[in-house]
């Protein structure tokens, strides 16, 4: 009797533990969605606020503020290079995370398919750069946009008023 009780909560536990895995599992999937998509929304908003804010300091610059009268003008042009290097870093981010998703492919290969341990363990310098390159993207957005708001607060005086 005792050993069928024992045999009982064994089989009660496995399952269990099945369970949690399932769970596990699911939730490792609901994660990943919602990392991927998290990435996806940074990458198109850090793309398109970069392009209208280099497409706003243009237009204040020209329409606004005549470039011989602006003061710090050097301000304005770091921040333009932030934006530049803003739209460059997201636009290698996509390439180096395509590479990063072909190197994980193999790793999986190797680890599902041929029983390489080590395999499961890897990163690919693709992946790491694609992290890297996502940061890169936001602190010189962020940087670009304090640039030419610091530029246009320096500058406010020189705006031209009617009257």
């Amino acid at each position: 009797m005792d050993e069928e009780r024992q045999n009982s909560h064994d089989d009660s536990d496995y399952y269990d533990s099945e369970k949690l895995y399932e769970l596990y599992v699911k939730e490792e999937e609901d994660l990943s969605k919602r990392d991927l998509s998290n990435v996806e929304n940074l990458d198109k908003a850090i793309l398109s606020l970069s392009s209208a804010g280099l497409g706003l300091s243009l237009v204040f610059i020209k329409n606004v503020v005549e470039l011989a009268a602006a003061y710090y003008v050097w301000i304005l042009q770091i921040s333009w290079l932030m934006f530049v290097l803003a739209i460059t870093s997201t636009l290698l981010s996509y390439l180096f995370g395509q590479r990063a998703l072909d190197r994980q492919r193999e790793f999986n290969e190797k680890y599902f398919l041929e029983g390489d341990e080590n395999a499961g363990q890897q990163k690919s310098f693709a992946s790491r750069m694609t992290r890297f390159l996502s940061y890169v993207s936001v602190f010189t957005y962020i940087a670009a946009v304090s640039g030419t708001a610091l530029f246009i607060g320096l500058n406010l005086e020189n705006i031209p008023t009617n009257g």
